[in-house]
C-alpha cells in the first residue's frame, strides 16, 4: 500500500490547491469600486501636476524670451554690419561716378582741342554709346565738324542716337572712318 500513499502525498497539493481556489474562482474578477489608496494616489498625481503646471509654463516663457532677446541682439548686430557696408558701398559708387566724370570731361577735353578729321577717325572707331557721349558734349560747332568728317552712314547713325531715336545695339555699321572727297 505503500505505492498509493506516495501517490496521494504527491497530489495533494494540486488538490488543495483546486479545493481552496474554488470551482468559481478560476476566472478573475474586477474590483467594483477604486480602493481608497488608489483614489488617494491619483489625487497626489493630480495634485502634483497642477502645482508643477505654472512654473513650468513660466520657466519656458522666460526661455522663451530670453532666446528672443539673444536673437534681438543678433538681428541688431546683423543691421548694424549691413547698414556700415551699404553706408561703404555709397562710398564707392560716388567715388566711382567722380572718377567716370573726371573721364568724361578729360575725354571731352581732349576731343574738343583734336582736328575734326582725327576726331572723327577716333569716334567712328569707338562703340556708339561713348561716341554719343563724348559728341554730347563738345561744343555744338566741334560736334559738327566732327560729324562732318565722319562717313555718312556712321554720322547720320550718331546724330539719330544723340537725338534720343533708339538704334539697334548690335547694327553697328562697317565704317571706314574719314569720308572720302
Amino acid at each position: 500500500m505503500q505505492p498509493m500513499s506516495s501517490r496521494v502525498v504527491s497530489m495533494l497539493p494540486v488538490l488543495l490547491l483546486t479545493l481552496s481556489v474554488g470551482p468559481g474562482s478560476a476566472q478573475t474578477q474586477t474590483p467594483k469600486t477604486t480602493p481608497a489608496a488608489a483614489v488617494a494616489s491619483t489625487s497626489d498625481a493630480a495634485n502634483f501636476c497642477a502645482a508643477l503646471r505654472d512654473p513650468a509654463a513660466e520657466a519656458r516663457f522666460a526661455w522663451q524670451a530670453n532666446t528672443l532677446k539673444g536673437l534681438e541682439t543678433k538681428l541688431a548686430e546683423t543691421l548694424k554690419k549691413l547698414e556700415e557696408r551699404k553706408a561703404e558701398l555709397q562710398l564707392l559708387t560716388d567715388q566711382r561716378a567722380a572718377e567716370v566724370k573726371q573721364a568724361e570731361a578729360r575725354m571731352t577735353e581732349i576731343f574738343s582741342r583734336m582736328r575734326p578729321d582725327a576726331a572723327a577717325l577716333q569716334l567712328a572707331a569707338m562703340d556708339q554709346s561713348v561716341a554719343i557721349a563724348v559728341l554730347g558734349k563738345l561744343p555744338p560747332r566741334a560736334a559738327s565738324a566732327v560729324l562732318n568728317e565722319m562717313e555718312a552712314s556712321r554720322a547720320a547713325q550718331l546724330a539719330e542716337a544723340m537725338g534720343g531715336r533708339r538704334t539697334q545695339p548690335n547694327s553697328r555699321m562697317p565704317t571706314t572712318g574719314v569720308q572720302t572727297r
